[in-house]
């Protein structure tokens, strides 16, 4: 990972431009984390610890988890000055509520990556191969497997800018025969990710646009942060965390924890006080105060931090 120069002060007055130190990476690198390490601790009373219940994520899968450092040092996948754009694509037929929160789903997150996001048309599923689907026999429901979106479709269609291409669509997802379904499903390399709407709002039942909006964005964004090489939080409650079901996507909160922040703001070299604002900007924007305030209430916090 290459760090812009530290430019230091000349400690001898009257050298020449030869006479000057030579700029030190390492030094950058240590003052930017250790900056961030102070102003994620600033955000901690905002979280809780992880819990876990009997079925979800961590009670099956066994994971150790990722610090800020660990982040930092796996050498993660990253946007470049070629490659900044998200691109969503919707694929399948959607109803009006669905496609108001794919729209919504962009603007979030522009203001939670710092990121050009371009949403395009939605395009038709396809022909599916027989061995990249599945019929729910008792809800006469059509199940498509991950395979068919992240090795056949998306990658013919990466742009060359894009940071990430991520198809949303309606119809039920599994990843292998041995799973019900899955929510989403990323590639940590590719830069291609695939999300369900199905499951947040099955056909026949009611919803909250609010809670349908919210769960679409927790796995939107969680799933995003999957193709810039963020693993599963395991410390505290975030949107980050993994989840087998919905009532343990219900209570993750709508934002990283202050690691999985930290790892976001060294990534994407964005200030964590803009960001919350900006956040904030979206929830006052969308009539949702609760968590404008809650925002604000972190910038102001991030704010005092140097």
């Amino acid at each position: 990972m290459k760090f812009a120069a530290l430019l230091m002060a000349l400690l001898i007055a009257g050298c020449n431009a030869d006479d000057r130190p030579a700029a030190n990476a390492e030094s950058t690198k240590d003052e930017r984390i250790e900056t961030l390490e102070r102003k994620k601790r600033s955000v901690e009373k905002f979280f809780s610890p992880m819990t876990v219940k009997d079925g979800d994520w961590l009670d099956t899968q066994k994971e150790a988890g990722e610090t800020f450092e660990e982040y930092v040092a796996s050498d993660p996948t990253l946007p470049t000055a070629e490659r900044r754009t998200i691109y969503i694509q919707p694929i399948g037929t959607f109803t009006q509520d669905q496609q108001r929160a794919i729209s919504l789903t962009a603007d979030y997150m522009r203001a939670f990556y710092n990121l050009p996001v371009k949403l395009n048309a939605a395009k038709p599923l396809g022909n599916v191969p027989k061995d990249k689907q599945r019929r729910i026999e008792y809800r006469n429901n059509l199940q498509v497997k991950t395979q068919y979106f992240l090795d056949d479709v998306l990658p013919k269609m990466l742009p060359k800018d894009a940071a990430a291409l991520i198809a949303f669509t309606n119809y039920d997802l599994y990843p292998g025969d041995t799973w019900s379904f899955v929510f989403g499903q990323a590639t940590f390399s590719e830069r291609v990710s695939v999300w369900s709407l199905y499951q947040f709002s099955r056909p026949g039942q009611k919803t909250d646009f609010n809670q349908f909006l919210d769960r679409t964005l927790k796995v939107a964004m969680h799933e995003t942060g999957h193709m810039f090489s963020m693993k599963h939080c395991t410390k505290y409650e975030c949107l980050m965390s993994g989840t087998n079901h919905l009532a343990e996507t219900d209570r993750r909160p709508l934002d990283n924890c202050p690691e999985c922040m930290a790892k976001l703001a060294w990534a994407m070299k964005y200030d964590p006080v803009e960001r919350y604002q900006k956040l904030s900007a979206f929830w006052t924007k969308n009539g949702r105060q609760d968590q404008a305030r809650l925002m604000t209430n972190k910038a102001t916090a991030v704010s005092g931090v140097k």
